[in-house]
């Protein structure tokens, strides 16, 4: 695996922060960050971070404070989170679907000094303003940064790896708010894992599709480019108009989203000018299906396509499946990440033969410290060095992880256990099918039966009954889809992945209104 040129300066790299500081000394000219036509070399993006480090300061903004940040993908979005990291701010990157009350939620829990923010949030900022809680526009701090005629000092605020950066939520737009707590060795370590395996260098480029307040936006690509000196464009929100109007114009190297944007981009006229110039693909979320892997392969064989696992608690990524792999075993999430240890273990936390399914624990400097303030929790997920994933899998004879769904997700029909990942696995080999989750429905008797929720593929029309009997030959008779329901698009979380416990809770209504999207 080639070496990342941060790891064998003559001065250590420890911090994404210190990473920025490096490649703005050795490549000061070379482009940083990038959004449509606006964009910053390492130098000026280095010397707009040092800007508004003082800028928080003299908001009374210090090291050990906690900072929400919320924003669409923004300039301003990442040179305030650096800012942060370099102060010894704990920022809190927030979901931007969240309403005030949930915010609020978020910001009681870390007692958060401030809420940063971009004009899309301003409502959403102040309504989530308690006493005593600024909350400042980036727009007006960036500014002021630049306007009030402060010089930076000669050193950095004294950071150390081991010292807490981030506080990443878990909860998505439901729940009790979990906050992941992650030391700057973490969130470096995470970054450089990324780079260090696809074998990134600074004439690398990508374009951060997802929201960036998600781990694979602000770590996984990045972070990573950070790390690698390589170079990040922003695309504001995803659109698939826009994501193909910005690639078409501003290409990259390395392409990053879940399968089914990837495939949105696949089937666009342009799809030439987006795979074309692209020399890497990352994918993780949810598997990719065969007959997708099989098209990239065949139209650009140039690509080396990698499927990531990761999770919040362990910063991000787990485990890589080598493009070598992806054709064969493209399911598979693959072999554990630079410096991750793995295992699947039995309920009494006994390792697994392989073939045989448990929970999956991990193992590694990226791993969370635990979640904030609340020990209890912690206690449950943390086993030793170890963390239980809540991922169910199973390793095969060659050591390579395949997941099969979560230990919340599994439906109980009358005794018999269902791995929806499974079934939707099944259910995707359909030439008709774009999209699809299973679900579990309640039920007085058998406790909860199977239901399935298709988007069709564009220009098609689903067939339920070729469906089941396409089922009927793969899967035991309980676990094939006893209700349908056909969604002209399906819900998604903000990672972009259909929104399993959304389309189970809307499926009662939906199914019983026939609403405007379902049919």
């Amino acid at each position: 695996m080639p070496s990342i040129q941060t790891e064998i300066r003559s001065e250590p790299v420890r911090t994404l922060p210190a990473a920025l500081r490096s490649w703005a000394r050795e490549t000061p000219g070379s482009v940083a960050l990038r959004h449509g036509a606006e964009l910053l070399t390492y130098a000026e993006l280095d010397a707009s971070v040092d800007r508004v480090t003082l800028a928080l300061a003299a908001r009374g903004v210090g090291k050990g404070d906690r900072v929400v940040l919320i924003g669409l993908n923004s300039v301003a979005w990442a040179v305030v989170y650096l800012a942060c990291l370099r102060l010894g701010v704990v920022v809190a990157p927030a979901n931007n679907r969240l309403n005030p009350e949930q915010l609020s939620d978020q910001c009681d829990l870390i007692e958060a000094k401030a809420v940063l923010y971009d004009p899309a949030h301003a409502d959403l900022a102040r309504g989530s303003a308690r006493s005593g809680r600024e909350v400042i526009e980036l727009g007006d701090l960036l500014r002021w940064s630049r306007e009030s005629g402060l010089l930076p000092g000669p050193a950095d605020p004294p950071v150390a790896s081991e010292d807490l950066a981030l506080i990443s939520f878990t909860s998505g737009t439901t729940g009790v708010p979990k906050g992941a707590m992650i030391s700057h060795e973490a969130l470096y370590k995470g970054a450089l894992a990324v780079a260090e395996f696809h074998g990134s260098t600074r004439d690398d480029s990508t374009l951060v599709l997802v929201p960036i307040f998600h781990n694979t936006g602000f770590n996984d690509q990045f972070g990573h480019m950070l790390v690698a000196g390589g170079c990040t464009h922003l695309l504001t929100k995803y659109r698939t108009a826009d994501a193909i109007a910005e690639l078409r114009e501003r290409p990259v190297t390395f392409l990053a989203a879940v399968p089914s944007i990837l495939r949105l981009l696949m089937m666009s006229d342009e799809a030439e000018h987006i795979y074309g110039p692209a020399s890497k693909l990352f994918f993780g979320g949810s598997p990719m299906p065969a007959a997708w892997i099989d098209e990239l392969l065949d139209r650009w064989p140039h690509l080396r396509l990698t499927h990531a696992y990761g999770l919040s608690e362990f910063t991000s990524i787990v485990s890589f499946l080598p493009h070598e792999l992806v054709a064969a075993k493209g399911e598979s999430v693959g072999v554990p990440a630079p410096r991750v240890q793995l295992k699947v273990v039995d309920d009494e936390g006994r390792a697994q033969a392989p073939g045989r399914t448990g929970e999956v624990w991990v193992a590694g400097p990226t791993r969370m410290t635990g979640y904030w303030r609340q020990p209890e929790l912690t206690e449950q997920k943390f086993r030793g060095q170890w963390l239980r994933t809540g991922d169910l899998g199973y390793l095969d004879d060659e050591g390579l992880l395949w997941l099969t769904g979560r230990i919340d997700d599994v439906i109980n029909r009358g005794g018999e256990k269902i791995l929806p990942s499974f079934v939707e696995s099944c259910i995707a080999q359909r030439p008709d099918v774009g999209q699809v989750v299973v679900f579990g429905i309640e039920d007085p008797v058998l406790q909860q039966r199977v239901a399935a929720a298709v988007e069709p593929r564009p220009g098609t029309g689903f067939d339920e009954r070729a469906a089941r009997d396409h089922l009927a030959e793969r899967l035991p008779d309980y676990a094939v889809p006893e209700r349908w329901v056909i969604y002209a698009k399906l819900p998604l979380t903000a990672s972009g992945k259909v929104d399993r416990r959304e389309v189970a809770r809307r499926f009662p209504l939906d199914a019983a209104s026939g609403a405007p999207d379902v049919r």
